[in-house]
């Protein structure tokens, strides 16, 4: 018996799996700048070459932007590179990159990308300008190696940039893209007009147009109204930016980097004052209450502060009747002790508080004494108004005449190109149209607001002296309308002593305090002596009066 016997138990060798030659290309910079020095271009013709000279066919080139590689899954265009070959039915033989740091620059975390690439799907790695591919074992370690000397490189820099941002940070400049509604110029800039020596941050026309937006908000407005308003000064701007706005302390020239350890005073001026950014501040602080709200009551015309009054805590009071007694009842579903009876009764304890709510609207009902300077300070504060509704009429005029223009080139170029395209033309102009259909009511609507402000008067005069009777004698729906058209953001009250807590004042009212909070505050009769136009009037965000009662 010899060896030979033994034969039939060796095993096989594995067959040979034929190389697919087709390889996709991968570019990559790490700024603007390099993205319009033809850095990509130049990756890209590399890419194009190697495969050209080695047999390989370039079948998908992806990349093509600047990202930073000092993250990997925060990049879309190399998440969308991995996603693509995990998801090819054909894989790919290798993934080409000129160099291995346009790959990544997080070392470990590359090395692990890299490893799941070749051992999972079968997908190598090609350096081209060296050559090295993870088909071999020791091009493999010195692909890793490269890849470990790219992080090394990074934290290198960054060991030696960081210091120096920091120095520039004190110093009251800016890293990164300015802020919307400013301009800036420097070295590190992507537009070639903006470069200079020193960095210079200025407020711009969209600047301008925000300022008017922080006083607005100052005034009390709500954030939907602003943007309209800002709209219709031809600015758009999403909910979500202008809520960022509020709470960015760089619109105060206020600098609060993660890099430095305390707040510094920018080289730019702000958009507001540092005391109206804190007091911005303060005013969504206040307002903001707990996402769960309890469920309103049924609308009953014993209870009309139901879902309108708030308790201290910032819940919706809702309400409820003891059927037995016929007694009606306030309540917040947080607070303890928080339950007020609507009604005053011979039997109630205390003060109902539908009829201290009356008490407080005549607060805001003016006294016939002061009839005749109250029209003089309304008129000044729709003479304002007016100002504003011109200033949005001219940006509305602008619009118009912007959307002409473009329903007036796009016929020109569907006539004169023939190859434009019925359904392009037709999108386009269904648009344009609408869009002007849309400013055109705009501009009407604005257009009425400011001519009519002067008859508002005589209209104005008689409610706001008669506002609590107007409560008071009024169904559930006009008392509803009041209330809302008094305090637009509701009320609330301190259930220790019901104190009401009043927020925003609708401006009419607002003035209308000024007056009987002077009446009030002196036993003496020389008060309309002092109504000579002096008062001061919130100069904008002011809401047109409308007395749907």
């Amino acid at each position: 018996m010899g060896i030979e016997s033994f034969k039939k138990f060796q095993k096989e060798k594995l067959a040979q799996k034929a190389e697919v030659k087709q390889i996709w290309g991968y570019t990559r910079v790490s700024s603007k700048l390099q993205l319009v020095n033809n850095s990509l271009e130049e990756q890209r013709i590399e890419i194009i070459q190697f495969a050209s000279k080695n047999g390989y066919t370039l079948k998908n080139m992806l990349g093509g932007t600047y990202e930073s590689a000092s993250g990997d899954f925060t990049r879309k265009e190399f998440t969308r590179l991995l996603e693509e070959v995990k998801n090819a039915k054909q894989k790919p033989f290798a993934i080409a990159i000129k160099f291995i740091s346009r790959f990544s620059r997080t070392g470990g975390n590359a090395i692990t990308i890299v490893h799941e690439l070749v051992d999972k799907l079968g997908v190598h790695l090609i350096e081209t300008s060296s050559g090295l591919c993870t088909n071999d074992e020791y091009s493999k370690l010195d692909i890793y190696s490269k890849l470990l000397d790219a992080r090394r490189e990074n934290m290198d820099r960054l060991e030696k940039t960081i210091p120096g941002m920091k120095a520039l940070l004190r110093a009251g400049n800016w890293l990164g893209k300015a802020p919307r509604g400013y301009t800036m110029r420097g070295k590190k800039v992507g537009d070639y007009a903006l470069m200079q020596e020193k960095q210079s941050i200025t407020i711009n026309l969209e600047g301008e147009i925000l300022k008017k937006a922080w006083k607005w908000k100052l005034a009390g407005e709500r954030d939907y109204v602003i943007r309209e308003k800002l709209a219709k000064l031809n600015l758009n701007i999403t909910k979500q930016s202008l809520g960022s706005m509020w709470r960015n302390p760089f619109y105060c020239g206020i600098s609060v980097n993660a890099l430095l350890e305390e707040p510094v005073k920018g080289n730019w001026t702000g958009l507001v004052s540092e005391e109206d950014f804190l007091k911005v501040d303060r005013m969504l602080s206040e307002r903001k209450v707990p996402v769960k709200e309890y469920s309103k009551s049924r609308i009953n015309e014993f209870r009309p502060l139901t879902g309108f009054l708030r308790c201290e805590c910032g819940s919706l009071l809702t309400s409820y009747v003891v059927r037995k007694k016929n007694v009606h009842y306030y309540k917040c579903q947080k607070c303890r002790n928080a339950s007020f009876n609507a009604l005053t009764t011979p039997y109630s304890k205390a003060e109902g508080l539908n009829d201290s709510f009356e008490k407080l609207l005549s607060r805001y009902t003016l006294s016939s004494q002061f009839v005749e300077p109250f029209k003089l300070q309304l008129n000044k504060l729709f003479d304002i108004m007016e100002n504003e509704g011109r200033e949005e009429l001219n940006g509305l005029l602008a619009k118009k005449k912007d959307l002409e223009t473009k329903i007036e080139n796009l016929d020109k170029r569907y006539f004169d190109n023939p190859n434009f395209g019925d359904e392009k033309y037709n999108r386009y102009s269904l648009q344009f149209d609408m869009e002007l259909k849309e400013v055109e009511l705009q501009i009407t609507a604005n257009s009425k607001k400011i001519s009519n402000h002067g008859r508002h008067i005589d209209k104005v005069i008689e409610k706001v002296t008669n506002i609590n009777k107007y409560w008071k004698e009024g169904d559930i729906d006009s008392k509803i309308r009041i209330q809302n058209l008094v305090f637009p953001e509701g009320l609330s009250i301190r259930s220790e002593n019901r104190e009401y807590l009043t927020g925003r004042v609708n401006s009419i009212f607002g003035l209308v305090q000024t007056f009987t909070g002077i009446d009030r505050g002196s036993k003496k009769q020389k008060t309309h002596q002092k109504f000579d136009g002096s008062f001061s009037v919130a100069g904008t965000g002011l809401e047109p009066v409308t007395f749907g009662l």
